[in-house]
């Protein structure tokens, strides 16, 4: 279950700590006189981040904060103002919380996951070395991107009859691998 989708400010990638969503804190139940709860959130390589929720001890707003790991988080993912960051819990059987987070980038209206991002550019990077015959731009990942882009024009060439069918499988084809993604996970 999704707890917090931020988009990040400015402020949030630079100061080693991320303003909180007040309506996220709801999945951080706090012991009776504390002001701060901490977790383990895993990303997609299962490396482990600890973080913590505070909230202040005075006044009438609460003014949550993520801090613990976020700042080597942040700065690991190589985030960015207008990234997104999405925390995400399962309830276990056993009563233990699981939670998630992965972080996206907005690459011409789509969310592409930072982390398969990266992914990628280590790979292109190993595949460059050992296949070096003048390919190197089909291996970045903005070049692989403009790749992805130029087939899903051929396949709106190819498709063209359908019409808004058509329209509807590329523009939403993003949404439907990371739901598979995601379902996998489970």
């Amino acid at each position: 279950m999704e707890v917090m989708n931020k988009k990040l400010s400015e402020s949030d990638t630079t100061n080693r700590r991320l303003e909180f969503p007040s309506r996220s804190l709801w999945a951080f139940p706090m012991p009776d006189g504390r002001n701060s709860v901490e977790f383990v959130a895993s990303d997609i390589h299962e490396q482990q981040w600890r973080l913590k929720v505070s909230v202040r001890n005075e006044g009438t707003y609460s003014k949550p904060w993520l801090k613990g790991e976020w700042g080597d988080y942040v700065h690991q993912k190589q985030l960015r103002k207008g990234d997104r960051v999405i925390l995400t819990m399962n309830d276990e059987e056993n009563g233990e919380r699981i939670y998630r987070i992965r972080a996206e980038r907005k690459h011409f209206g789509f969310w592409y996951s930072i982390d398969e991002q990266q992914d990628s550019a280590f790979s292109s990077s190993a595949s460059t070395k050992v296949n070096n015959r003048g390919r190197e731009w089909c291996d970045s990942p903005e070049n692989m991107f403009i790749q992805n882009i130029l087939l899903a024009i051929s396949l709106w060439a190819i498709f063209s009859e359908l019409g808004m069918e058509a329209f509807r499988f590329i523009h939403y084809w993003p949404a439907h691998i990371q739901f598979m993604k995601d379902l996998e996970g489970l």
